[in-house]
């Protein structure tokens, strides 16, 4: 449906080669933390970009079926979307891409993960923005917000942003 893994594995190669770094703005209830960090290689970046790889699991050959691709214009931009959904139980409910003329000049992604069992139940909204560099789409920004609720426990609200700045 939408090879995640080969575009984050893109990403962390082009972010690489762009001497990129990440601002990152982190709140976690009422805490807030910034920080700054420059991954030193592919698997750095691997390793910023891994709660997104979630996504792909749209692509289980067991769960392909199960979800619906369609595709429309953005009334807000000049964008198209594609939109895989799901009214079952999985752990993705939709992942929609935003891309300019064709599906390989992508735009943003954004994606609604959530996850049960005896422990807690947690809920992610993900989002990752791209600009052309260079001729390539390249992640300028990513956002993850959500909470997560322990069994007998508050629940925890956490929103993380990601600014990408690129190296000379």
């Amino acid at each position: 449906m939408f090879a995640v893994d080969s575009l984050l594995h893109e990403q962390a190669n082009q972010l690489t080669l762009m001497h990129a770094s990440v601002d990152k703005e982190v709140l976690l209830g009422a805490q807030k933390e910034e920080v700054s960090l420059t991954p030193q290689d592919t698997v750095a970046w691997l390793r910023e970009l891994e709660v997104f790889s979630v996504m792909e699991s749209i692509n289980k050959p067991i769960n392909r079926e199960r979800y619906k691709t369609t595709e429309k214009s953005d009334t807000r931009s000049n964008l198209r979307i594609r939109s895989i959904e799901t009214s079952d139980d999985l752990p993705v409910s939709y992942v929609h891409l935003y891309y300019q003329g064709k599906p390989s000049n992508i735009r943003k992604i954004e994606a609604s993960y959530s996850e049960t069992n005896g422990l807690y139940k947690a809920r992610r909204l993900l989002s990752m923005e791209f600009d052309n560099v260079n001729g390539l789409p390249v992640m300028t920004s990513y956002s993850i917000s959500g909470g997560q609720k322990m069994f007998m426990d508050d629940t925890v609200r956490y929103d993380i942003k990601g600014r990408v700045r690129i190296g000379n």
